[in-house]
C-alpha cells in the first residue's frame, strides 16, 4: 500500500495543494448531494490526512478546521447522522462538533508525525553524514531522473569524478578534526555552485561525484573549469596543502545509459590526472572516448 502513495512524498507545495483543494472539493460536493442522513466524515478525513501528509501538520489542522466549518454549513451545528437533530441539545451539538475536531486532529497529527519519521529515515539512508551530500547509493538512483530531465530539455551531461590530492597528509598531520572541516568545506563550495536538479555526493573517503545537466547554449568544458577553479579556491582557503584532481565525461542526455561506464570513465580520467601532475582536470567524451586536457 506504501508504493500506492509514494508518488505523493514527492509532490511540490503547488501541487499538494492543487491535490487536497481537488479532494476537498468533491468531498464537499458528495456531502452536498447526499444531504445530512450519509455521513462523509472518511471523505473530510481523507483530505484531512492527504494535507498534514503532504504539507505537514499546520495544513492538516488547518484543513481540518476547514473540513469541520463547512460539514457544519452543510448538514447543521453538531449534526451525527442517525440521531434526531431535533432532539440534540446545544451542548450536545457542541461536544459533537468539538469531538470531532480533535479526533480528526489527533490523527493528523500522527499522519504528519509518521511524514517526518519517513523522510527522516530516507534522508538518513541517502545522506553522507559529515559533508551532508549525498552517499554514493543514493547519487546512482537518482542518475536516471536527471538524465531523464536532461532529455526532455535536449541538454548534455557532465559527470564529474573529484579526487582530493594530499588529504590523507592533512589527518595525519592535523587530525581527523581538520580532515573533516576540508571535506565539509569542499562538499559546501560544490554545492552552492550547483542547481537543485544538480547532484552531488561523497562516494567515500576523499572521492565525491558530481551530475550537472547542460543546456544546448553552454559549454561542458568551461563548467567544468570554472568549478574546478572555484573548488580548488576553497581548498586554498583552508590553509592546507590538498588540491583537486577532476576527471568528467560529457555525454548526450538522449544518449546516456550505463552508469557504471560513465562513472568509470569519469574515474579513469581522474586517474590520469593523477598520474601527470594533480590539480587538473581531463574531459572524456563518451561519443568518441577520447581524452583531452582542459586545464
Amino acid at each position: 500500500m506504501m508504493r500506492s502513495f509514494r508518488w505523493t512524498m514527492s509532490l511540490d507545495r503547488h501541487h499538494a495543494w492543487l491535490g487536497v483543494g481537488t479532494a476537498l472539493a468533491i468531498t464537499v460536493f458528495a456531502d452536498w448531494a447526499t444531504g445530512p442522513s450519509v455521513s462523509l466524515t472518511i471523505g473530510y478525513l481523507f483530505v484531512d490526512c492527504l494535507a498534514a501528509w503532504t504539507l505537514r501538520e499546520r495544513a492538516g489542522i488547518a484543513m481540518v478546521l476547514t473540513s469541520v466549518a463547512i460539514g457544519t454549513v452543510i448538514n447543521g451545528f453538531g449534526y451525527i447522522p442517525a440521531v434526531d437533530h431535533a432532539g440534540v441539545s446545544t451542548t450536545i451539538a457542541i461536544w459533537n462538533t468539538v469531538t470531532r475536531a480533535a479526533s480528526a486532529i489527533m490523527i493528523v497529527l500522527v499522519v504528519a508525525t509518521l511524514r517526518h519519521s519517513i523522510d527522516s529515515e530516507r534522508w538518513r539512508a541517502s545522506t553522507d553524514y559529515l559533508t551532508r551530500s549525498l552517499n554514493g547509493g543514493a547519487f546512482r538512483s537518482q542518475i536516471e531522473r536527471v538524465a531523464r530531465a536532461g532529455r526532455r530539455r535536449g541538454a548534455s551531461l557532465l559527470l564529474l569524478y573529484m579526487d582530493l590530492d594530499g588529504f590523507k597528509a592533512v589527518n595525519d598531520r592535523h587530525g581527523h578534526a581538520a580532515g573533516d572541516e576540508v571535506l565539509r568545506r569542499f562538499a559546501d563550495e560544490a554545492r552552492a555552485r550547483m542547481r537543485a536538479d544538480d547532484l552531488f555526493a561523497r562516494l567515500g573517503g576523499d572521492e565525491f561525484c558530481a551530475l550537472l545537466a547542460i543546456e544546448r547554449d553552454t559549454v561542458p568544458e568551461q563548467v567544468a573549469e570554472s568549478l574546478h577553479a572555484r573548488l580548488s579556491e576553497a581548498l586554498r582557503a583552508t590553509g592546507h596543502a590538498v588540491t583537486c584532481s577532476m576527471g568528467a565525461v560529457v555525454v548526450d542526455a538522449a544518449a546516456a545509459g550505463d552508469t557504471e561506464r560513465l562513472l568509470q570513465l569519469a574515474d579513469e580520467a581522474m586517474l590520469e590526472v593523477k598520474r601527470n601532475g594533480k590539480d587538473a582536470i581531463r574531459i572524456a567524451f563518451e561519443r568518441h572516448s577520447d581524452l583531452r586536457r582542459a586545464a
